[in-house]
Formats: C-alpha cells, sequence, structure tokens
C-alpha cells in the first residue's frame, strides 16, 4: 500500500508539473489531450456552452459567457496546487518518517504546509529522506507561484493588444459591419492602393494573435467587452475584406492577399486535428446558390469606380481564396459561442461621413 501511495503521488506531481512548465514556460505548447489544462478547459467549456444555449437574451447570454475565461485561469491554478498538495501528500503517507503523521489526511495537511512555506512546526520530518523532499515540495510551491505572478500579466497584455485593435474595426456605421463597407469606407476616391497601410496593420494584428493564442490557448475563450464584437469574426470579416481587393484588378498580390494568407493560416492553426467535413459540405452547397454573394459586392464596388475582374473569373477566384478559411472559420464561431458578424460601434449619434461613403452605405 505504501508503495502504490508512492507511486500515484509521484505520478501526480510529475505529471502537474510537466502541465505548468507545458502551460507557463515552454513556447511550443504540446496538445497531449490528457494534460490536466486542456481536460479542464475542454470539458467545462461544453458545459458552459450548453447551459448559455438556454439563455435567449443575447446580452445577458454573452455576459454569462464572458465570466467563464477570467474564473478558469483561477479554477486552473487551484486545480494545479491541489494536485500537488495530494501528490506529495500521498507520498509522505507511503514514505513515513514524519513526525505527527499518523493517516492519509495528516500527509495531506502537513503536505499544504510545506508547500504554501507556512512552518507551523507540529508536523516535522525526521528522517533524511522526507527532510529533502520537504525541501523540494517547498521549491515546487515557490516556483509554481513564481510563474503563475510572471503568467497573468503576459496573458492579459495579449488579450488587451488584442482587444485594442478591435476598436479601430469601424466602416463609420452603427450596424453590422460588412466586408464591402469596410474595403469602400478605407478608400473613398476608389484608389485600392490607399487600403495597403490598412491590410498591413491587421496583417501584424493577425501574426500577433497566432503567436499569442497558441503560447495562450486560453486567450481563444476571452471575450470582447463589446457586445456584438468577437476577435473570431474580426478575423473573418478582415479575411472576406482583403478577398474582395484580390477580386479587383489593382489589388491583387498587395498587402490584402498577404493579410488572407496570414488569417487563413491562423484558422488552420485553431481548428488543427477538427473534423470539418460537415461545414465543407454546407458551404459548398450555398456556394452553389450563390458564389460569396459575388453579384451584390460587383454592383457596390463598380458603383464606386473600382475596376473589377471578369465575373466569371471572379466568382471562381473568390470561391478558391474562401475555400482556405471558410469550414474553419464557422466552426470556430460555433465551438466558441461567437456573435454572427462583427458589429459597429454604437456612438450615440452617427458622424457625418463623407459623401462616397455614405451614399453606398
Amino acid at each position: 500500500m505504501s508503495a502504490l501511495a508512492i507511486v500515484v503521488g509521484v505520478v501526480l506531481v510529475v505529471s502537474v508539473l510537466a502541465d505548468v512548465i507545458n502551460t507557463l514556460v515552454t513556447t511550443t505548447t504540446s496538445r497531449w489531450r490528457w494534460w490536466l489544462t486542456r481536460i479542464l478547459y475542454r470539458r467545462s467549456w461544453q458545459v458552459v456552452a450548453l447551459c448559455g444555449r438556454q439563455i435567449s437574451d443575447l446580452k445577458r447570454r454573452e455576459r454569462f459567457y464572458s465570466m467563464f475565461a477570467p474564473i478558469s485561469v483561477i479554477v486552473m491554478l487551484v486545480a494545479w496546487v491541489v494536485q500537488q498538495v495530494i501528490g506529495f501528500g500521498l507520498i509522505w503517507w507511503g514514505m513515513g518518517g514524519v513526525d505527527g503523521v499518523d493517516g492519509l489526511l495528516d500527509a495531506i495537511y502537513f503536505s499544504g504546509v510545506v508547500y504554501f512555506t507556512v512552518g507551523f512546526g507540529e508536523v516535522v520530518p525526521v528522517e533524511q529522506v522526507p527532510r529533502f523532499g520537504a525541501l523540494i515540495e517547498a521549491f515546487s510551491g515557490v516556483l509554481t507561484t513564481a510563474l503563475v505572478i510572471g503568467y497573468l500579466p503576459a496573458l492579459y497584455s495579449a488579450y488587451s493588444e488584442r482587444e485594442q485593435k478591435l476598436l479601430t474595426l469601424d466602416d463609420g456605421l452603427e450596424e453590422r459591419i460588412t466586408p464591402t463597407n469596410l474595403v469602400l469606407s478605407r478608400m473613398p476616391d476608389g484608389d485600392v492602393r490607399a487600403l495597403d497601410g490598412f491590410f498591413n496593420e491587421w496583417e501584424a494584428w493577425i501574426a500577433n494573435v497566432l503567436e499569442t493564442h497558441t503560447t495562450f490557448p486560453m486567450l481563444t475563450l476571452f471575450r470582447s467587452q463589446h457586445h456584438g464584437q468577437s476577435w473570431v469574426t474580426a478575423l473573418g470579416l478582415i479575411a472576406d475584406a482583403a478577398l474582395h481587393v484580390e477580386l479587383t484588378v489593382d489589388g491583387q498580390g498587395r498587402s490584402a492577399y498577404w493579410a488572407l494568407r496570414r488569417a487563413a493560416r491562423l484558422f488552420h492553426v485553431l481548428t488543427e486535428g477538427v473534423d470539418l467535413s460537415e461545414y465543407r459540405e454546407r458551404l459548398d452547397a450555398s456556394y452553389a446558390e450563390d458564389p460569396v454573394a459575388l453579384r451584390e459586392l460587383y454592383d457596390a464596388m463598380e458603383s464606386h469606380g473600382i475596376e473589377l475582374m471578369d465575373f466569371d473569373d471572379a466568382a471562381e477566384r473568390a470561391q478558391l481564396l474562401r475555400r482556405t478559411f471558410d469550414a474553419q472559420m464557422e466552426y470556430l464561431i460555433d465551438a466558441l459561442e461567437a456573435p454572427r458578424g462583427f458589429w459597429g460601434h454604437k456612438v450615440g449619434h452617427q458622424l457625418v461621413l463623407p459623401a462616397s461613403i455614405s451614399s453606398n452605405a
């Protein structure tokens, strides 16, 4: 029994320390399915999403979802600490040599006192191995605390950078932002080259999201503070806007193309290993009826004086480009319970827009 307790304790301690290092230290996060963090997030989010779907009011539902990510970080930290304390407790119970430990609960209590470096002194190791083991546990507690202290500011800094950029995603209206209106609002004179700076900035944002959301996977579940906005739908909006530019004569191969490549890459990384066949079939059926709403797009952009590709060639290119990210995007929107579309900023009154934008809207 004592040997079994020691083995189980060692497994618990080693596995949780590996999970801590994998989550907080390494830059190439492992996606092993049995990590405690992975199990915690995957299972708990499924329950939260199921409960959230029962809330009919969209604002209340969004507030409910927004509580999950911050609370889950705390739960994750508590789970790490509890597993370490119990694991070391099993080791002390099986090993013996600790004065005052007469059972498992006493051993767990001693483990907690050592882990948090409380040091009451009424339970003490009296043999050499438990003494050195207590030092190892105390170091484990200090190390975990230090890593968490450094981790949380980095996590919330990455979240802040992501959300700050979303506040600039605007077409000047107070409605759901469409890719067409977004493109036209950024080039009121019809010059596609005016979009180069816009898409360069968003390419940098996408690259930052790719790096931070693979390093801090829980960031995917942190929601925007503003109703109707989500980083997932913002990413889709930018990708579709870049696709629009790729259908113009003067815009092909410019900054929009590179932003679209980055967006497709990010969508693929975040959905690696997911079965997307259902989404692929559904989207292909919708394209057969209406190729990416192309006619409406053409009418709006041609009326703006923008030279476009031949319609049939554009339809083929639009479907080819959108198939690089569409199924992945739709899956993420559903999996993360993200609001459909990206809604404009409510400013209390509509500002006066340039005539070229107002007439299109």
